[in-house]
Formats: C-alpha cells, structure tokens, sequence
C-alpha cells in the first residue's frame, strides 16, 4: 500500500509539519536501527507499510522472539552495530570504472579504464568491507541457529503437551539439515516453509503454519556457500589485519596497507616512504611544540592531507613559522612549508598506493561481483533482521503498553479473544474491520514543550482512545488548531 506525498504530512511519519524536521516525527521517534539498510528499511515501509498478512505475522514472530529472549536481543544487537555500511558495499562492488574517451591523450589506450585515486579507493573499500562482514557471519549464523533451535524445541514440547500433532516437523527438519550442511549451489533462499520474500512483502504468498519462517529464512540467508567463496578470495590476498573502520584516516591506512607484503617491490618502497613522511610529519609538530612552547598536534582529512591544530586558548598572535591559519571552532588549524611539503609527499604516496593496489585486486572484484545476487540478498536479510529489533527496542525501552495486533484476512472469522489479551491493544474483526483498544498517540513529544513537564513524568499526557471500523461502521478524525471549533463540532 503506497502512501500519498501529503497524507505522509498530515500524519507525520516522516516529518513533522511543524519545522519540517526529522524530530518529533514518527520515524524519528521509532528509528533506533543499527544498519543503515535497516534504517533504509524502516523508512521504505513507513512509505509503503505491508498489507500481507503472512508477511505481517512474520514479522510479528520475529520482533516476539527478540522480547522473549533477552540474550538474543542484545547479541543480535552487538552483532548489528559491528557491521559496515551494506549499501555503500554494495554500490561499490557494481561500479565497474568507465573507459578512456576518444579522441583523447590517451586515444591509443582509450580500452583501458580510467582509474583514479577515489575510484580504486571505493574498491578495495568495498572488498574491505566484505572481509569484516563475511568474517564476523559464522558467529552471527550460530547465534541465530542457536536460538532457533531453542524455539523449536519449545514448540514441539509446547505440542507434545497439549496433544497436538507435530505438523512442522518434516519441513523443520528438512530446513534443519540445509541449515547444518549448507545449500546447494542452484538452490535458493526462498524454501516452502521459509522465505525471505515474504518478509519483504513479496514473492508467493506462505500456505505453512510453520512458525518463525522469517528468523529460519535469514540464518538461510546468511549460510549460502558463495559467501565461502568469497572471503576465500579477499583473504588471499589481503592480510589478516585489515578490517573495517569508521575512523577516515584509520580506514585510509587500511586500504594502503589491505595487500600482503613482499608481493610488489614498487609497493613495499611506496609503503615505507609513506610512514617516513607520517613519522617526519609528527616529530616536527614535537619539535614546535618543545620550541614555541604549544600544544600542537597532527590531523588528518582526505582533501586538506596532514595538517597542525593548536587551541585557540593559547591566543591568535601565533609565531610566523605557521602558516595558512583557519579558525574550527576551539582550535586553529594551520601548517608550515616543511609540514605542507611532508604531507605532498604522503598524499602521493598514498594514491600511488592506492591505484596499484586497484590493479592487484580486479579478480576480487569480479567474484565479488558475479556473487551480487547473494551480496543483496544478505542486504535483504539484515535489514529485515534490524528492522524487526528496532521495534523489539521501542517496545522494550517504552514506558506504555503494547500488545501484538492480530490480523487476519478478509474472508476468515475473527479468532476469539483470550483472557490474557492485554487491555491496550489491537484487533482484527474480520471482514477488514479494524478494531483498537486505549489507542495512544504514536509520537513522542515529550521535548518538543507541547505538553508540561508534569503530565510527562506521571505518563497521563494524552487520552487513551477506542477505535472501531468496519464494512458498515466508519469513524472520523477531526483535526484543526487550537480554538478552530473541533468541540463545538463534536
């Protein structure tokens, strides 16, 4: 179901009308994703929420099972915030350089890509980036086989209890030993009791009572053997210590340094004169430092290279030996000719690196590329998986109560309600009736000063509402600013 530009104003999902900011919206008031698919996620389905209802449920199960089980929740969640950026990943991986012009300088090589320094940066960025990722996959797949095996085996005692018949043992058990040996070359994530499109809203619709398909469908995701294949690559040629860093400059000098040592004799050469520079660079800030008698130090961006910083505290009347001053702030940053001659030097050092280690890494590259089906699919996977311990983590964190809706299709009865149904919740009444109890308003606005402080700390800030519709009942929501008559009208 797609959400039209100005019913996602008027209900503020993604902004709020107010300022126009991401503040005191829905999704700024929900969005505690670790991933940014997850976040990407989130705001897709805000857009165009799911109207499936085994793609509902799914989901449902899922979000049940990160509140059940405290232990997975705060794995699943150390597990997500190590991850990388997926999307950046991804959309490095499928840039494919573009070919010399014709006509040009280079007219008679104009077959060879042009590569540049930021190009073959976001390429072995890229294949860093699957290292980390591939490398921590094992843990997380046994995390989560672990855990589904604990919820199997609740529910099959949960059967054996009550009398039940075991329905889903075949197919768990089929699903278990892929799950344990791997999946085929030609075979799929998408199995008949678990799939990750259904998780998406899309692909056929589930006819299986299996219970949490989606959680099987992700360890599935993540257990695929192109995966093996892959890191197999990567980690052939690139040293055990290279990882993944959110740090720029940390992550710069991963990529100079990703290759093994000892494979270019031009590269080691390159190496060592770049960390000579670096080293030059920091003894001089020393030997300012000592003489002037400042706390200088050295720091780094991709565009400025290596530069001084000094606070502003120690006053503007700097020594002429500095050079290029720029006030950031509580500091200044600056330089000196022998800084700035140093930090040349290291900057061509660094892309000279880079564009040969570019060169050394294309057969990476293309397996990574010819395994992008399984790349995006273990986009899909952790999205899905983020998404759900998102709204796991608004319902843990909330001081309100929740419940979990039950939703079922048009032509099928409304279930009976249980006596432990929670007094504040939501229901399907068949017929595509719609059917809430003590409805409380979505968005926190609790600092945004349109309501006291008092009403706040005691949780009474707003009046819980019943809501029912149905075929031959509709409700209205009236709204309006302060005094425009929405009493009078009621």
């Amino acid at each position: 179901m797609t959400i039209d530009r100005s019913t996602l104003m008027n209900l503020e999902l993604l902004v709020n009308a107010k300022t126009g900011k991401l503040q005191n919206s829905l999704i700024g008031t929900i969005d505690c994703t670790k991933t940014s698919v997850g976040a990407r996620l989130l705001r897709t389905n805000l857009m165009a929420p799911p109207i499936r209802v085994d793609t509902i449920n799914a989901r449902l199960d899922l979000v049940g099972v990160f509140l059940e089980e405290e232990e997975f929740f705060y794995t699943t969640m150390e597990h997500l915030e190590a991850l990388p950026d997926i999307d950046k990943m991804l959309s490095h991986v499928a840039l494919v350089p573009r070919k010399g012009k014709l006509g040009g300088k280079g007219s008679a090589n104009m077959n060879e890509q042009a590569i540049t320094a930021n190009v073959a940066s976001k390429g072995i960025g890229a294949l860093v980036c699957i290292k980390s990722i591939l490398s921590v996959l094992p843990t997380f797949g046994r995390s989560l086989q672990d855990q589904l095996s604990i919820l199997e085996s609740k529910e099959h005692n949960r059967r054996v209890a009550s009398n039940e018949p075991d329905l889903g043992n075949d197919s768990n058990s089929i699903e278990t030993e892929e799950i344990q040996h791997g999946i085929g070359e030609d075979s799929s994530t998408i199995t008949d009791g678990s799939s990750l499109l259904i998780g998406l809203g899309s692909g056929p619709r589930s006819t299986s009572n299996t219970r949490h398909q989606l959680l099987r469908a992700i360890l599935l995701t993540m257990k695929q053997p192109a995966f093996a294949e892959i890191l197999s690559a990567v980690t052939e040629i690139f040293t055990e210590s290279t990882t993944f860093s959110r740090n720029a400059h940390a992550m710069r000098h991963q990529e100079c340094f990703a290759l093994k040592p000892n494979t270019d004799g031009m590269m080691d050469v390159l190496r060592k004169a770049f960390l000579a520079n670096v080293d030059d660079i920091y003894k001089l800030a020393d030997e300012y430092a000592e003489t002037y008698g400042l706390p200088v130090s050295v720091k780094e961006t991709t565009t400025r290279g290596y530069y001084l910083s000094i606070p502003t505290d120690m006053g503007t009347d700097m020594p002429d030996v500095f050079i290029q001053p720029v006030k950031r702030g509580r500091f200044i940053h600056c330089t000196t000719e022998e800084v700035h001659s140093l930090s040349s030097r290291a900057q061509e050092n660094v892309q000279d690196l880079l564009i040969m280690t570019h060169s050394r890494i294309q057969e990476v590259i293309d397996v990574a590329r010819s395994k992008y089906d399984a790349l995006a699919s273990l986009s899909d996977a952790i999205a899905l998986l983020d998404m759900c311990h998102c709204f796991a983590d608004n319902v843990a964190s909330s001081r309100l109560s929740w419940c979990r809706p039950f939703v079922t299709d048009n032509d099928e009865e409304p279930a009976q309600q249980s006596s432990a149904e929670s007094t504040t919740g939501a229901r399907s009444s068949g017929s595509g009736a719609l059917s809430i109890r003590n409805g409380r308003y979505a968005i926190d606005v609790s600092g945004s000063g349109l309501v006291n402080s008092e009403s706040v700390s005691s949780g009474n800030e707003f009046i819980p509402n019943d809501t029912y519709a149905s075929a031959m009942q509709n409700f209205t929501v009236i709204t309006g600013i302060n005094g425009s008559g929405k009493s009078t009208y009621l």
